[in-house]
């Protein structure tokens, strides 16, 4: 579980930087788009995986 954590703890802020660098750079208007969409779609996923997991965890106890 505490792996699991990690990784989606490492998703997010990776789904952040994304989204920061799409918002804040200039560059063309198709990868920015791609850098906002996976960005937070990156962010979404391991929100869900981190509520999931410890949904998960506290039902096992």
């Amino acid at each position: 579980m505490k792996r699991l954590l990690v990784i989606c703890i490492i998703g997010l802020i990776g789904g952040n930087t994304l989204t920061l660098i799409a918002l804040t750079t200039n560059i063309s208007q198709q990868m920015s788009q791609f850098f906002v969409f996976s960005g937070v779609g990156i962010t979404i996923l391991s929100i869900v995986l981190i509520v999931l997991t410890r949904y998960y965890a506290k039902k096992s106890e």
